[in-house]
């Protein structure tokens, strides 16, 4: 039921966006600067969106899929978004939802809530959670943002082959942070940290724009992590920008969309495995080798 109740989420948040963007062309200016509104700097440049599609490798499992989202102003200095994905890790069904709610000045800064639920199908369901404060600082061509708080989720557990294995995410302290620098208006770089499910990790990676017509873009993009035990990976893809008016990437993600923080993608939520032997419960049979081996695996 979770399975099918985070795939609809995330197909009509994508549906959503597929189709409200029948958009006007209008000429921008390189950097961001006051609204065209008199007396009002937009938090958000009016509806805007980003479809994406991804492929890679994490904690050498292969992981891919889409993500979505759609950002929306709410009066003049206040915006909301939703954001999307589905996909597969390790060949099972990956996806997750999440919003922001926000106060932003694209000369200097955004302030906002953060929420997320990310659901993994793998031994009946794995959960994560991720709710807190996300903030964002413009200083020139430099932008550091980041977003903390609470992580939760739940317990299950299953035998997989001679092991029991089990996904305990608990209750604790969260982080993902970035440091940004366009290079050029449409040429991000970023290095950045994640502390999820109870791991650190490097992350970094860039995205670089390429205009087209018409309020879209199209943009390539990667990511890299580097981390404690299986925290690590590499994935990239393509993203599609649909906004109001054609703009630098630089302008999109101070007037249009928030970071979207990956989707589920990259959220370590397989942070949170641990095996141990699956022990009998019966007498082992009088094989030296075999007992042995439960002795070595399967202390008393």
């Amino acid at each position: 039921m979770g399975v099918r109740v985070s795939a609809l989420s995330v197909v009509v948040c994508c549906g959503v966006i597929g189709v409200i963007f029948p958009v006007a062309s209008a000429q921008a200016a390189d950097m961001p600067t006051k609204a065209p509104h008199v007396g009002c700097v937009q938090a958000v440049d009016g509806i805007n969106g980003k479809l994406a599609g991804l492929g890679g490798s994490f904690a050498n499992k292969g992981i891919y899929g889409a993500l979505g989202s759609l950002a929306l102003p709410l009066g003049c200095e206040f915006g909301v978004q939703i954001d999307g994905s589905a996909g597969s890790f390790d060949k099972r069904f990956l996806g997750s939802v999440a919003g922001h709610f926000f106060w932003r000045d694209p000369a200097k800064a955004l302030v906002g809530l953060y929420g997320s639920s990310t659901y993994w199908n793998q031994l009946g369901g794995v959960r994560a959670n991720h709710v807190g404060p996300e903030a964002e600082w413009y200083m020139g061509r430099w932008t550091l943002q980041g977003v903390a708080g609470v992580e939760w989720g739940n317990t299950t557990s299953g035998i997989v082959g001679d092991l029991i294995q089990t996904y305990d995410i608990k209750t604790r302290f969260f982080d993902q942070v970035n440091l940004n620098y366009y290079l050029q208006d449409n040429f991000k770089v970023f290095v950045g940290h994640r502390y999820l499910v109870g791991k650190h990790a490097l992350a970094l990676g860039g995205e670089y724009g390429i205009p087209m017509s018409r309020g879209v873009m199209t943009a390539l993009f990667a990511e890299a992590r580097l981390g404690e035990g299986d925290f690590h990976g590499v994935w990239g893809g393509v993203r599609f920008y649909f906004g109001q008016k054609d703009k630098t990437l630089i302008r999109r993600h101070r007037e249009d969309d928030p970071t979207d923080w990956g989707g589920g993608f990259g959220n370590g939520i397989h942070n949170g495995g641990s095996t141990t032997p699956n022990c009998p419960t019966a007498p082992p049979p009088p094989d030296p080798v075999f007992s042995s081996f439960i002795a070595s695996s399967c202390p008393l």
